[in-house]
């Protein structure tokens, strides 16, 4: 069950990018032995005490966690919503896995939702304690989270981090995303039809400032039942049927990654040359990577 790392790889990026990226490799080897073999952590702002991004791996248990970009004002303990979220997670992921008596939930057939509620339920404390009364909903922390579960040999999904198992591709992209990146899009469009640059919507995104009202009534769907509703962590509850398991069997190679990398490769270096290309070729976001948000000057990714 215990880890072994056969090497660490760190590329250095290039200045321009925009995505914040966590990417995770792993092969399960004859002997049921964990295999590290790459991982790559790098924050927009290339700063680990604004990193959105966490990344947590011991014996039996490995993590990938994206913290939700900010869309609220409130600063936690001096931190936007999306960093203090990831860091409650990672110290939570910490305690559970530190506690020999926790070991059999995490056996059982329901380790999924233990851990989760878990979770969700130390983000709701933490909150509380700096904010007792009532915010507006976009002003709460939010993660994503994606894990891989050794004492179980699953993979286990609740947010849009995505994973791969044997170059089998598993995106959980939400469609409210795509409404939202597609009516983004539509107004960068009709932007340049009426004049606009690249050079001048990559200084003022009018279309992300089209859809800040949309990304603000979205959290009325979180953790819900319907076509629009999807999964995150914030605190107040999960919603099993959301959730995603994976079966992992001996000698397979998975990857865990944040949603950063839109086009993600059977490598670090392949993933990070897709990026590149595709930020070159599409800086906003706007067509071949319809997203929410484009490149911000000043980031490095």
């Amino acid at each position: 069950m215990c880890k072994k790392i056969d090497h660490l790889s760190v590329f250095k990026r290039n200045l321009f990018q925009n995505k914040k990226n966590l990417y995770l490799k792993i092969v399960l080897n004859e002997g049921n032995l964990m295999n590290i073999i790459e991982t790559f952590l790098l924050g927009k702002e290339n700063n680990p005490d604004t990193c959105e991004d966490g990344l947590f791996i011991s014996d039996y248990l490995i993590a990938v966690i994206d913290g939700v970009t900010a869309k609220g004002t409130h600063l936690w303990n001096g931190k936007k919503s999306g960093c203090f979220a990831k860091d409650i997670l990672l110290d939570t992921l910490k305690n559970i896995t530190a506690d020999s008596n926790n070991r059999i939930f995490l056996e059982q057939e329901d380790s999924a939702v233990w851990i989760l509620k878990k979770l969700d339920s130390a983000l709701h404390q933490k909150s509380m304690e700096l904010y007792p009364n009532a915010l507006p909903l976009e002003e709460y922390p939010r993660a994503s989270i994606i894990f891989y579960n050794d004492l179980r040999k699953e993979i286990v999904s609740y947010g849009d981090c995505q994973c791969k198992i044997n170059g089998q591709l598993f995106s959980h992209l939400k469609k409210i995303d795509i409404l939202n990146s597609e009516l983004r899009a539509y107004h960068l469009e009709y932007a340049i039809l009426h004049g606009k640059t690249i050079d001048d919507l990559k200084r003022n995104d009018v279309g992300r400032t089209a859809i800040l009202e949309n990304l603000k009534m979205q959290f009325s769907f979180e953790n819900k039942i319907g076509t629009f509703a999807y999964p995150v962590l914030n605190g107040f509850g999960i919603e099993p049927h959301l959730l995603k398991i994976y079966q992992i069997q001996r000698q397979d190679t998975i990857i865990l990654a944040s949603d950063g990398y839109s086009e993600l490769g059977d490598s670090l270096e392949k993933s990070e040359s897709l990026l590149k290309e595709i930020l070159s070729e599409d800086p906003l976001c706007f067509r071949r990577n319809c997203s929410t948000k484009g490149l911000k000057e000043g980031n490095i990714k």
